[in-house]
């Protein structure tokens, strides 16, 4: 496993790790909001056992630096992404996106559509973020009901949410102003797209609306989840991601 700095275009240092063989392909991990991209080490270490897995911390959290309030724009997060690719010279990747990130994820194709093999979004919406206590409450639902049925709740790990500058807190929320009721340009995507949404995340309705207008794009419902899959059904993350990548990798 290999970590390291890469430099965005406004000079704000972002962190990144980059683990499995080089020789696979690449498959870029973008996290979901307020979260270091430790979250992802459910997954992360068993993808690399056969695909080169990068992830990073976006800016304004984990060991990234914060940059300014103003720059944190979607279309910002959109061009660190590729800043570290470039960095690690990667000229393609799969884009995997989760809740938050899966915003940023869905941008790069539109943005820079020879740079994404295939797209994989979690708990995504082209709309405005459902109200937290609703994401809460449809949780704690899902929660219910995998104890009803034998399954063991993730166990959160309080590093994955660590943010070494405590002033990177919150400034993902300036990405929302100005943003449109609906993500335009959908329908010109021609990336192969996985969008993938729990049975009880509020998100539910954009998903499925996501997989409608990109076209090709397929739907996968997962069972007893909410919003932030990785945090309730890593297996489903891990089993869905796989499968998507032995489909259009090889």
């Amino acid at each position: 496993m290999d970590g390291g700095l890469a430099t965005a275009a406004d000079g704000v240092r972002l962190a990144y790790l980059d683990e499995g063989p080089r020789e696979a392909p690449a498959l870029f991990l973008c996290t979901m909001g307020a979260a270091a991209m430790s979250v992802w080490d459910p997954v992360a270490g068993p993808l690399a056992q056969g695909w080169r897995v990068i992830r990073h911390d976006r800016r304004g959290d984990g060991e990234s630096d914060p940059g300014a309030p103003e720059s944190h724009r979607f279309e910002t997060y959109a061009a660190d992404a590729l800043a570290v690719l470039d960095h690690l010279r990667v000229d393609r990747a799969f884009v995997c996106g989760m809740a938050f990130g899966a915003r940023v994820a869905m941008r790069l194709p539109l943005a820079a559509p020879q740079r994404v093999r295939g797209l994989v979004l979690f708990d995504a919406t082209g709309g405005p973020p459902a109200p937290e206590p609703e994401r809460r409450a449809k949780a704690e639902a899902a929660a219910r009901l995998r104890t009803a049925a034998g399954l063991a709740n993730v166990a959160v790990d309080r590093r994955w949410f660590h943010r070494r500058d405590p002033s990177g807190a919150g400034l993902n929320r300036h990405a929302f102003a100005g943003q449109p009721d609906w993500l335009p340009g959908l329908e010109a995507m021609r990336t192969p797209t996985l969008v993938a949404c729990g049975d009880h995340d509020p998100n539910l309705p954009g998903a499925r609306r996501l997989a409608a207008e990109i076209p090709g794009a397929r739907f996968e419902l997962m069972d007893m989840t909410g919003h932030a899959s990785i945090l309730e059904r890593p297996d489903l993350v891990l089993q869905l991601t796989a499968a998507f990548l032995e489909e259009y990798a090889r």
